[in-house]
């Protein structure tokens, strides 16, 4: 499967088309962490999507994480971003979705008055709260606080229509404006390319990336699930490490293909 995905995307470049490669940050891109703040995009990963970028791909990488924080992470010329499940994005150089900003802050002020207090009372439970958004983490948390804390997500999917609220294997995440999410931020990336694309990649490691996913196995693309926690793929790894195997093979194929493309142009 891995050779028919890298086969479809170096055809398309080879046809002169673009191709979009997207990705999640956190356990897709590079290892997940006890903290948030500790993770740091791998020196091997960072070099095969700066080879990728400069070999005519379109990048782009949609976290969580706020805007700031993703732009602080990934420092490679080109790269679209999508920070807070795309409710920010990065796309040519400018920013984008920052209407959103003022109702979404007081949004999520609001279920934070009522969630703090609540993930207080949870013995290794701990509510970080971003521009846009909330995460519950019971990263290392006893049994019991995994259960109370999806409880709590339940119960706020129950009552709460403002927000998206979604339960990931290592925490709960908390967003304004339900109707935007990671698929979304594909879909403005996409359009952002234009008719010039027809070769598409999503890697993903969570739940949250369900929606980025399956937009992608809409249009035809390629979906790589990296670990165990995630919808149907084509193709499954387990760590980031392996991504970067099989990234490095994409670009190697894709260099093959441009050196032969050049050798046949010659000889027209």
């Amino acid at each position: 499967m891995a050779t028919v995905g890298i086969d479809s995307l170096v055809a398309a470049a080879s046809a002169g088309r673009k191709i979009l490669l997207v990705f999640d940050f956190d356990g897709t891109l590079c290892p997940t962490v006890s903290r948030p703040e500790q993770a740091r995009l791998p020196m091997s990963m960072r070099g095969i999507l700066a080879d990728l970028a400069a070999a005519g791909c379109q990048l782009g990488v949609i976290s969580s994480r706020s805007l700031g924080d993703l732009r602080s992470r990934i420092d490679i010329p080109g790269v679209w971003l999508a920070g807070s499940g795309g409710l920010e994005l990065w796309i040519e150089g400018r920013p984008a979705g920052e209407q959103r900003m003022v109702a979404g802050a007081t949004t999520i002020a609001a279920h934070t008055r009522v969630v703090a207090p609540a993930v207080d009372c949870l013995p290794g439970a701990w509510l970080e709260e971003k521009p846009l958004g909330l995460t519950i983490h019971h990263r290392g948390a006893c049994p019991d606080t995994v259960t109370a804390v999806r409880r709590l997500a339940v119960r706020l999917q129950a009552r709460a229509t403002d927000v998206r609220v979604t339960v990931c294997s290592l925490g709960v995440e908390i967003s304004p404006f339900p109707e935007v999410h990671k698929g979304t931020a594909v879909s403005e990336f996409i359009a952002a390319v234009g008719d010039e694309m027809s070769g598409l990649l999503y890697a993903g490691n969570d739940r949250n990336d369900a929606e980025a996913m399956a937009e992608v196995a809409r249009r035809g693309g390629w979906v790589i699930a990296v670990g165990d926690d995630v919808h149907p793929a084509h193709l499954r790894l387990s760590t980031p490490s392996d991504l970067c195997e099989l990234l490095v093979t994409l670009g190697s194929a894709l260099v093959r293909s441009e050196r032969g493309r050049g050798i046949h142009d010659n000889l027209q």
